[in-house]
């Protein structure tokens, strides 16, 4: 596995007191970085955002997503899932694998890009964070795991909003929300929506399974050759990562993710 050593100043002396500054992630080892919108039902809540869903919320996420790949941190993909950008660093990694400096910078290159696409999509300007952990994840096998519990995790929340936002649009209070769907199994959900006229499998996919974002490999013709270019892909129309089709996707986002020689 090759390293990426970008940002790194090799000359750097570590100041007494910084204890945890030479903390690394396990040298070939792959692993997540988690970037979590700190309070973002405040923040949807000052953006006046749709309920319980708004695109271009949606768009925030995944345009702070592709900040990473912009700024040169190379990660393998991107899962975005509710106000979770889950991104994977499988081949390379930024700042010697340091976790004080991946956390501590990968937040703050996510916060200040959502921040600017608020005021771009919402014409609306706030100061937004992220917090940020670090998850390993040793074989192929887990991260597929653990992608894969994100999005059920997605789809529970996915559910959970569309039956609070239809009662809160009724008029129902916090607290009567709260009491009205207090214990409700998922069928329940399921009928109690259904009923109501909300059909939970046939709201966006992005809503239900959430947003990857991969590098892309293009073919495109010189004068006198064609030559192969990059670019970062956005799918907005995920299959489920337990199925064949999901686990197919995965691995190739994986494989095209692999450092390649540029032409």
């Amino acid at each position: 596995m090759r390293e990426s050593h970008c940002y790194d100043d090799p000359d750097r002396k570590q100041t007494k007191g910084e204890v945890f500054s030479q903390l690394q992630v396990l040298h070939d080892t792959p692993f997540f970085v988690r970037l979590d919108g700190r309070k973002f039902k405040a923040v949807a809540q000052k953006l006046e955002a749709e309920r319980p869903f708004d695109k271009r919320f949606a768009e925030c996420l995944v345009s702070s997503g592709k900040a990473l790949f912009q700024a040169g941190f190379n990660p393998a993909l991107i899962y975005v899932a509710s106000d979770e950008i889950n991104t994977l660093f499988a081949y390379t990694a930024p700042f010697s694998r340091r976790v004080e400096k991946i956390n501590s910078v990968l937040a703050g290159t996510v916060s200040s890009a959502f921040s600017l696409n608020a005021l771009k999509h919402f014409k609306n300007y706030l100061i937004v964070a992220f917090d940020s952990r670090i998850l390993m994840m040793p074989s192929e096998k887990e991260a597929l795991e653990y992608m894969t519990w994100r999005q059920r995790d997605m789809w529970r929340n996915h559910n959970n909003a569309y039956a609070y936002w239809m009662l809160r649009k009724t008029g129902c209070k916090p607290s009567e929300t709260a009491k009205t769907l207090k214990g409700l199994k998922a069928k329940e959900l399921h009928e109690f929506l259904f009923k109501r006229g909300v059909n939970l499998a046939g709201t966006p996919c992005w809503q239900r399974r959430g947003i990857l974002i991969y590098r892309q490999p293009y073919k495109k013709q010189l004068e006198t050759t064609t030559v192969t270019r990059w670019r970062i892909k956005e799918n907005w129309n995920l299959p489920l990562f337990t199925t064949a089709e999901g686990k197919a996707l995965f691995r190739q986002a994986l494989k095209w993710a692999k450092p390649h020689k540029k032409e």
